[in-house]
């Protein structure tokens, strides 16, 4: 078996520590030992769900301008993050000031991964157009040598 190195060694632990967690989060929801951070942590999970999707899913919004693009994800992945909390107000009263609170805490790490993500984006179609301009020049070559 090989060794895990550098991002791998990250992922690892990143991945592990979320299956260790949603899975003592579902322990404990269907022993009823600790139900709120039961609650916290599947719902963290869903929110990290909804975030990963909505950014995802970019190449559907191409055709508008990429503040539009973004501000239109945002607004679709708060509007959903919302609506899982009414739901979930069904089940468990959200706290005075609550709504307050899951807003900033959805916006802030959104945000944070929305950067990262974009950044990486742009980075990806800057390198593929780069590529694209040498592969066309070799081309250009090619024809002005046969000429």
């Amino acid at each position: 078996m090989r060794s895990i190195k550098g991002k791998e060694l990250i992922y690892t632990i990143c991945i592990s520590y979320s299956v260790i967690n949603i899975g003592a989060s579902i322990v404990e929801a269907i022993t009823q030992r600790d139900v709120s951070l039961c609650s916290n942590n599947v719902m963290m999970l869903l929110w990290t769900g909804i975030a990963v999707f909505v950014l995802s899913i970019h190449p559907l919004f191409e055709q508008v301008s990429p503040l539009t693009m973004i501000l239109v994800q945002y607004a679709i992945a708060m509007g959903l993050v919302m609506l899982t909390v009414a739901i979930g107000s069904l089940f468990s009263p959200v706290s005075k000031g609550g709504y307050h609170d899951i807003f900033l805490s959805f916006t802030i790490p959104y945000i944070i991964g929305a950067v990262i993500y974009y950044v990486e984006v742009f980075r990806s179609v800057h390198r593929q157009n780069r590529l694209l301009d040498e592969i066309q020049m070799q081309r250009k070559e090619e024809k002005n040598r046969r000429a």
